[in-house]
């Protein structure tokens, strides 16, 4: 038998080698390309759908062409020497008095009345002024963000996918640029405060804007199984059937999606909301009799209940009440109870055919998801010019804090929030010559720092034996040095806190001062509870229901996040030293989410991004969620003076007593300790020196007289390309 030399044998070898990687390269190319090709056809269709919309528009203006030229010509066939009351009181007038006011009039609107939407002056000179006479929106955002979410749904209690829901759709109003408690308009032109039927309280009126629609869906971004009927391909006006459907769908008791669950908590006082017309609807809050200081009792709604109006948000029905095949879900939807009732529908909405994409009226519309990326464009028919000012917005998904710095690096992304443990990095990179070279070619690198609403914590689930006592959640506390962690962890980036509200804001309460870091005292706490190490071993043990119960409990975390999971692991270190086994239990997103949900955790690391004001505490602390799966009231917490609190604040209009109840709601939690109050962190923004508008309003007076917000506002960045 002849043998082949070596030489044949490595040839063979290494030419298999190259044709395995050509083709792993092949077939990873094939995968991108097909992703554009994706989005391109994504293109392509909201092409179409904008050509579908200027016919729309076109035959509105011709259908407004007509009746004007009908309108003239009734007034020409008017006699030029009749009497005014024979004009009056001719058919042909009465005929015209009927067409003005159905094409031109608002019958519901009073004009008596003060509108509660006040112009945002910001947007409507300030921000004229800073762009220039010859602004056009032009550009790309880039972003990522960290991880993929497993759907689109409109309740998602992903904080990242209901702000896309949020910039893809309208609300009833928005609040003032920079400036926390105020209203502007936004889908409503008006909303008015009338007294409430048998003049109980306050309802709210709300006079929507006309021609504003939902865009059409796009075949492309469903599976091929599903086949769209026509009503789906056409644009459907938002009306005030929309608005009323978002609250019936909210409060169905069998939509079990977190994001409804968290709102029904908010929303939940609402008596009922009655549709007047298309363009109109009425919000009817429950009143409660307050005793007011005079002796007198008063007829209330709550003090948000104006805020929470205002917020108020659209959910198609032009959508969600069907099967794509066109047919309803419920034939027989008459009745006005149906969608906030009815168990059947409920089930098909939480696995809704449509709940992958983000139908769209807003600022912003929807492009598709791929397992990459997430796509926006800019929405040219948006009412208000300015509501975007750049053309697209493309977010990657990433794995990890990490592959987002590594993209702002390489220029991939616009703006990063530099995680302290980076910060020597971010130095390194702007000594590199790549940086130098970049800032050469007008990429230089800008950094904004300031802190943002929110707040780490550790939540010690009050079901679970060992965290039933607030001496030994006080101990907890006392054994973990939050100092060490913002200055070791942190790099300095962060302040210690003692509760639950914004660091900044009047409701917190500076004069409490936090608990100390003294494990001796940490050990004194645990012992006056009955937990001792009986055996010796190490570890604290207690005797629990006629059983030696050993301290041990895990914490959960997300485990990609490096500067969570190093807390962590110090948490479980210094826990041990006062005799605390403290097994750690890093998760993907998805587990940590589910964790939450279903309140199945020990202790568990997380963050909470805090609402603007006026502060509701409700959502987190009130004790109705404690036992309620999706609440986040995730812990279990219940205690009657913090649920009194809560409903004093809801009807305690004077400002001076509302931060008194809160100071006493703060009292009461730091005693208590549910939470371990870790820090709020401080954000070091870079961002790419074409980016312009990155600024604090609370900072620039000179531009926003009376800004309150301590934060940027990512909706009015714009890319400057002319550097």
């Amino acid at each position: 038998m002849n043998k082949e030399p070596i030489g044949l044998y490595i040839f063979r070898f290494i030419l298999g080698l190259g044709l395995f990687a050509f083709m792993g390269m092949l077939y990873w190319s094939s995968v991108l390309l097909e992703e554009d090709v994706k989005f391109l056809r994504f293109d392509i269709a909201a092409l179409k759908n904008d050509i579908f919309g200027l016919r729309s528009d076109t035959e509105k203006i011709r259908e407004d062409v007509l009746k004007a030229v009908v309108e003239e010509f009734r007034q020409a066939q008017t006699p030029r020497n009749a009497s005014e009351d024979e004009l009056s009181a001719s058919p042909k007038a009465e005929t015209l008095r009927a067409a003005r006011s159905a094409f031109g009039k608002r019958p519901h609107i009073d004009p008596a009345l003060p509108n509660l939407l006040e112009e945002d002056s910001f947007y409507a000179e300030t921000l004229p002024k800073l762009l220039g006479s010859h602004f056009k929106p032009s550009g790309v955002l880039h972003g990522d963000t960290i991880g993929k979410p497993d759907n689109l749904h409109p309740f998602s209690n992903w904080a990242q996918v209901a702000n896309w829901i949020d910039q893809c759709t309208v609300s009833v109003a928005k609040q003032q640029f920079g400036k926390y408690e105020t209203l502007s308009p936004d889908m409503a032109i008006k909303m008015e405060a009338r007294p409430g039927k048998n003049s109980k309280g306050t309802e709210f009126w709300v006079h929507l804007r006309e021609g504003v629609y939902w865009e059409p869906l796009n075949p492309e971004l469903f599976a091929q199984e599903i086949s769209l009927a026509p009503h789906f391909l056409r644009k459907h006006p938002v009306t005030a059937h929309d608005f009323k459907f978002h609250w019936d769908a909210m409060m169905n008791p069998y939509v079990e999606e977190a994001g409804a669950v968290a709102l029904r908590t908010y929303y939940g006082d609402i008596e009922a909301i009655e549709v007047i017309d298309p363009l109109t609807f009425v919000v009817r809050w429950k009143a409660e009799e307050i005793l007011e200081s005079n002796g007198t009792k008063v007829p209330k709604v709550k003090y948000i209940a104006k805020q929470l109006t205002g917020g108020m948000r659209p959910l198609a029905s032009f959508v969600y009440q069907y099967f794509p095949d066109g047919k309803k879900i419920i034939d027989e939807d008459s009745n006005p109870s149906t969608y906030r009732t009815n168990s059947v529908w409920a089930q098909n909405f939480s696995q809704h055919w449509a709940k992958n994409i983000i139908i769209s009226c807003g600022p912003w519309l929807f492009q598709g998801m791929t397992e990459r990326q997430i796509k926006f464009r800019r929405n040219p028919n948006y009412y208000f010019p300015l509501g975007v000012l750049v053309n697209e917005m493309i977010v990657e998904f990433k794995d990890a804090p990490t592959a987002i710095w590594a993209d702002f690096q390489a220029r991939k992304i616009d703006t990063y929030g530099v995680q302290p443990d980076q910060l020597i990095e971010l130095e390194s990179f702007l000594q590199s010559a790549s940086y130098q070279e970049q800032a050469k070619q007008g990429y230089g690198v800008k950094r904004l720092d300031y802190l943002p609403r929110l707040y780490t914590y550790v939540g010690w689930n009050e079901a679970k034996p060992y965290f039933k006592t607030k001496k030994v959640r006080q101990a907890l506390t006392m054994a973990i040095d939050r100092q060490r962690i913002i200055q070791e962890y942190l790099n300095g980036m962060g302040v210690q806190i003692n509760g639950t509200f914004f660091r900044n804001s009047s409701a917190y309460d500076s004069s409490i001062a936090e608990w100390p870091f003294n494990l001796q005292k940490a050990r004194s706490l645990l012992e006056e509870e009955g937990w001792y190490d009986s055996t010796g071993s190490g570890t604290l043990d207690k005797v629990i229901n006629g059983q030696k119960v050993p301290f041990r409990f895990s914490l959960t975390y997300f485990v990609k996040n490096p500067i969570l999971k190093a807390i962590c692991e110090y948490i479980a270190t210094t826990l041990k030293e006062i005799g605390i086994l403290c097994n750690l239990n890093g998760v993907d997103i998805a587990d940590l989410s589910a964790a939450f949900e279903d309140k199945s955790f020990d202790a568990i690391c997380l963050s909470w991004s805090l609402g603007t004001p006026p502060e509701d505490p409700k959502q987190i602390w009130y004790s109705k969620g404690a036992k309620e799966k999706g609440s986040s009231n995730a812990i279990g917490f219940a205690n009657p003076e913090i649920d009194a609190i809560i409903e004093k604040l809801q009807y305690e209009y004077d400002p001076q007593k509302r931060t008194e109840l809160y100071h006493s709601f703060d009292a009461i939690i730091h005693e208590e300790a549910p939470y371990t109050f870790l820090y709020t962190p401080k954000v070091a923004l870079v961002y790419r020196q074409y980016l312009q508008n990155v600024f604090i309003p609370a900072d620039r007076q000179d531009l926003i007289p009376g800004a309150n917000a301590t934060e940027p506002d990512n909706s009015i960045f714009w890319i400057k390309t002319n550097l």
